[in-house]
């Protein structure tokens, strides 16, 4: 009997600092080797933070080098590379990957394409929403990473009725998350901060939708009445010198730590007091649910998958996008209140746990893989 594994290939389009990238890192270790051989693909060989987190998961990692946008020689590349390694199911995440990946498995021995999206159709821009909606019945089945972005899709793509539609929400390893400490002296001494400062922590990379000018307008009202407070926000991106000189202007900046990209952002979230997201735009962020496995309290703003993430004043406190007095009222209350901010850590542990576990998410994917992979998974699973 055929005891060929299927081969798979992950496809994105950077290996950089950011939730879909780590997600691919925290998958790596849970995949099902006797079934699947895989391998990973990525476009920009200067976004390669990542690239040894999976390959030392044993998984090879293949950089397509592309130099220059949309540029037409990568098609080849990767058609060569599907072709070279006789990939059977091509899973691609976020849509530029997942444009060149349907077009180059044209001629390719890709039997199924699979399609991850992250985040609402609505924040790409019109070329992008464009070419994916011509190119989007393509696909073989599509995973969106909560029931938000699943209804944009609907909304805004060509999803033909033939095409697999599924939630597959993102995942965390919670036990290891369970095991990072909560004492916060470490990073205290590294930053500078003072040793009686409660730290309000920011994972986020400095791109316009996670509105960092919000949450610093928000924190120089909290500052004026709780001055013992230090907001550090962890990430890189092209707004970061801009959110720095704003935070000059505001006069906070001896009261924010700029910590540049981290290894250890998962370290920081889990030796912080709480942790804020002031995004305009989300899918499903890690980083959140990275707070809720370190039993760190969240307050965030509710949009995209958040609400589905957090039950709202149970698990989490959420504010309304783009208001700062929201959030730095939410801030104030929860800096004040020690118990509330355990029973919020505490319950939303608890459903990180149930829901959201990283080995849930990989068997729940593969499950996936096996099922439209059709008449050959009898001979696999056997």
């Amino acid at each position: 009997m055929n005891q060929e594994r299927i081969n798979v290939l992950w496809l994105i389009k950077g290996l950089g600092s950011g939730g879909a990238e780590n997600l691919l890192v925290s998958a790596a270790r849970h995949v099902d080797r006797d079934r699947f051989n895989y391998s990973a693909a990525y476009f920009l060989p200067w976004k390669d933070q990542l690239v040894s987190g999976i390959e030392e998961q044993g998984i090879p990692v293949t950089c397509l080098k592309q130099r220059v946008p949309y540029d037409p020689r990568t098609l080849f590349s990767l058609n060569r590379k599907l072709r070279k390694d006789r990939i059977d199911i091509l899973h691609a995440h976020l849509p530029y990957s997942g444009l060149v990946g349907r077009l180059a498995s044209k001629f390719s021995p890709v039997k199924k394409i699979v399609y991850s999206e992250h985040n609402v159709w609505e924040r790409y821009n019109r070329l992008m929403r464009v070419a994916n909606r011509l190119t989007y019945r393509m696909n073989d089945a599509v995973v969106a990473v909560s029931e938000n972005v699943e209804e944009s899709i609907r909304s805004g793509m060509n999803v033909g009725e033939s095409l697999r539609l599924n939630t597959i929400e993102n995942g965390v390893d919670v036990e290891q998350l369970s095991t990072l400490s909560k004492d916060s002296k470490w990073l205290k001494d590294e930053f500078g901060i003072p040793a009686g400062n409660r730290i309000v922590t920011c994972v986020a990379n400095f791109t316009p939708k996670k509105r960092h000018t919000d949450l610093l307008v928000a924190a120089k009202r909290t500052l004026a009445s709780t001055p013992d407070v230090s907001f550090v926000l962890v990430g890189q991106g092209p707004l970061l010198d801009d959110v720095k000189a704003e935070a000059q202007e505001l006069g906070i900046d001896r009261n924010v730590v700029f910590t540049g990209l981290r290894d250890d952002a998962r370290e920081i979230i889990a030796a912080s007091d709480l942790f804020v997201l002031s995004s305009q735009f989300e899918g499903m962020p890690i980083s959140v649910l990275e707070a809720m496995g370190t039993r760190t309290p969240v307050l965030s703003t509710r949009v995209g998958g958040l609400p589905e993430m957090l039950r709202e004043g149970t698990e989490g406190m959420m504010v309304d996008a783009l208001v700062p007095d929201q959030l730095s009222a939410a801030i104030d209350d929860l800096l004040a209140n020690d118990e509330l901010r355990r029973s919020l850590a505490e319950r939303a542990y608890a459903r990180v746990g149930a829901e959201f576990d990283i080995r849930h998410m990989v068997r729940r994917t593969e499950e996936l893989y096996l099922e439209i992979y059709g008449a050959q998974v009898s001979e696999v699973a056997a």
